[in-house]
């Protein structure tokens, strides 16, 4: 029985990682209207509008959702990303405040949908002796039926009657009729999608000794024509041959894209030196991976993979929302920093450029949820976790300590990201458009929507007459663009709004990389445009924000912070023989955390080892300099 429970831990922990309204949150007054994909919405804007949405959503139809007991649908979790109502296991009913703009639901591949249709008497998969195992009111049955698939996952040896090639098929094409009636040009675009679910198992010794590493993408359809079953971690855990089964994908005319999501959590193996069988990485590899996996999910409730101090020591921000954990049987193993965060990742990218000639890191950003209540829980305030019935109250997500010997991660976790895309019109081709250029920026949860361009006779744009935006684009490029050799320092134009129903805004940074002739990688951070009028000194510094939060109440004002901030900006370092990138990131001023209304809720303190407040940010995806 104790291999049993280990076996069932050990899933648990390795597979939990990863009102109908018609209004649009894009910066856009033209109203939406549902048209056909082929035409032009009335929200049309050839400067493009800013669309926020979520690309990671899991319902029962997860194997590991359905152990938290979640018996939502994926036809519930696109009706709770329009806004809509819908029950969750253990909190009642949940909802977001207003609707996303886009969305797709990224169920496991690994066994699909296949314990919820063993609920269903009528179906051949419910006649099977596993499932009369799974359904077992002996609870010791039932747990070794679990451990059974713990065991095919760990070990990556399916279950031969669970992966069937009918079985998949059928699961798969109900997933995608699902997405295609759901969407709806011009007011809430869904796209066909899946996760990808390779943990490599690490450690050795005793099983209890056993930890994993986070792998995962997901893996998104553009939606004209989707593959006949998704490629699983069953056909293979090592990303490249991932990417393999891709291209000849598209060579069907299939268009998709794969996002690697927990870069934080893979032991340093997602942005490695070397690729996933050990060879060096070459060229070939490299281009392949960008050719792939043009962004990347940085923020989402298993928290950030942008930044860690010991990896960016002189960033004062870089201590954010960290859950540096592998996945493991009892209290995980600490996940390796080097090669598992983000801004590493970019300067690596840098010097594989300029080593081999292409740059396998050269790609953008977006946050994302992860729920696994075929819902992301995005606001701070309607926090309802990620599990199900192990962290759907105040009491389970505050408790210290573990539970029945296992390691309670939950009060670790974050309120979830969100995916910004700038796009024409809210539709799955201008949409998944954005996401292929990178023109695509990440949220730790607010609609803060984030501009970011370098070009050439920038400097006297008016940000008070929308025709900046025809100059910028006339005469630079976008976030997620590259730029090419130029005699002097290029202008940078930034610029930011607050989330309407949010916090305002304390400041803009610029975040430099750099490559010098030596070969060595260079960061630096700039305070570009802040607010409240706050001076800057002689080393670039601007004194805090403030912090008008009030924990006992966990309320906030906004009698801080300014509504939006823009600027144009010269790097006063600038070398025109040197690689280098820039991204953005934006700040919040400091709001109550998730773990200070469930306090205020429980009329407790907050435990000393929570944050009681946060400063949400977004993050630009980076332009590169190239001389």
């Amino acid at each position: 029985m104790r291999l049993t429970i280990i076996w069932l831990c050990l899933i648990l922990l390795l597979m939990v990682s990863c009102t109908d309204q018609k209004t649009s949150s894009s910066d856009s007054s033209s109203p939406v209207s549902a048209v056909s994909e082929q035409g032009v919405t009335t929200g049309y804007n050839k400067n493009r509008n800013a669309y926020f949405g979520d690309l990671h959503v899991h319902s029962s139809w997860s194997f590991d959702a359905f152990i938290y007991n979640v018996r939502t649908s994926p036809e519930d979790a696109y009706r709770f990303g329009k806004g809509e109502m819908i029950q969750h296991p253990i909190a009642g009913y949940i909802q977001n405040s207003r609707p996303l703009d886009f969305m797709s639901v990224t169920d496991h591949a690994e066994y699909m949908g296949v314990m919820m249709q063993m609920l269903d008497n009528d179906n051949p998969l419910a006649k099977l002796e596993f499932a009369n195992k799974i359904k077992s009111e002996d609870r010791a049955e039932s747990l070794a039926a679990f451990a059974d698939v713990g065991r095919s996952l760990a070990r990556n040896e399916p279950m031969s009657d669970l992966v069937e090639k009918e079985v998949i098929s059928d699961t798969w094409q109900k997933q995608i009729e699902i997405a295609n009636r759901f969407n709806e040009p011009g007011a809430f675009t869904t796209f066909p999608a899946y996760e990808w679910t390779s943990s490599p198992q690490r450690g050795s010794g005793a099983q209890e000794d056993l930890y994993a590493a986070n792998m995962h993408r997901n893996v998104i359809y553009k939606g004209d024509k989707i593959s006949d079953i998704p490629f699983s971690s069953f056909d293979s855990q090592d990303p490249e041959q991932l990417w393999k089964w891709m291209e000849k994908e598209k060579a069907k005319g299939i268009d998709l894209i794969a996002i690697p999501h927990n870069a934080n959590m893979s032991d340093g193996l997602m942005y490695d030196r070397q690729t996933y069988d050990g060879r060096p990485i070459d060229k070939a590899y490299a281009q392949l991976r960008i050719d792939n996996e043009p962004i990347n999910e940085v923020v989402q409730i298993k928290g950030q993979s942008m930044s860690h101090p010991l990896l960016n020591p002189n960033d004062e921000f870089a201590d954010y929302e960290l859950y540096a954990y592998t996945f493991a049987v009892g209290p995980p193993p600490a996940s390796q920093p080097s090669g598992s965060y983000v801004r590493q990742a970019y300067e690596r990218g840098l010097t594989f450029k300029k080593e081999i000639g292409v740059n396998p890191f050269e790609f953008g950003v977006i946050g994302s949820s992860d729920g696994h209540n075929s819902a992301g829980p995005v606001q701070e305030d309607r926090y309802f976790g990620k599990l199900g019935v192990i962290d759907g109250n105040p009491e389970v997500r505050l408790q210290a300590g573990d539970r029945g010997g296992r390691f309670l991660r939950s009060r670790y976790m974050s309120a979830a990201g969100l995916a910004g895309v700038w796009a024409e019109e809210n539709t799955r081709t201008s949409i998944y458009n954005s996401l292929k250029r990178k023109e695509t920026f990440a949220t730790s949860g607010p609609r803060i929507a984030v501009r970011f361009f370098m070009g050439n006779n920038l400097e006297n744009l008016n940000f008070d007459d929308e025709s900046w935006l025809d100059h910028a684009y006339a005469s630079g490029v976008p976030m997620g663009s590259r730029m090419e050799s130029q005699k002097d320092s290029p202008d940078f134009v930034v610029w930011a709004s607050k989330d309407v129903e949010g916090a305002n805004l304390d400041r803009i940074q610029i975040i430099k990389q750099w490559i010098d002739q030596d070969g060595e990688t260079h960061e630096k951070i700039y305070n570009v445009a802040w607010s409240d009028g706050r001076a800057i000194d002689s080393n670039g510094d601007i004194p805090a924000v403030g912090n008008t939060v009030d924990v006992p109440d966990a309320s906030y004002t906004n009698t801080i912070g300014d509504v939006a901030l823009s600027g144009v900006w010269k790097d006063p370092d600038f070398d025109a023989s040197q690689s280098a990138l820039y991204l953005l990131r934006v700040l919040e001023i400091p709001t109550p955390r998730w773990t200070t209304y469930d306090a205020k809720f429980l009329g407790i303190e907050i435990p000393d080892d929570l944050d009681a407040t946060t400063q949400e940010r977004a993050w630009s995806s980076p332009i590169w300099y190239q001389p």
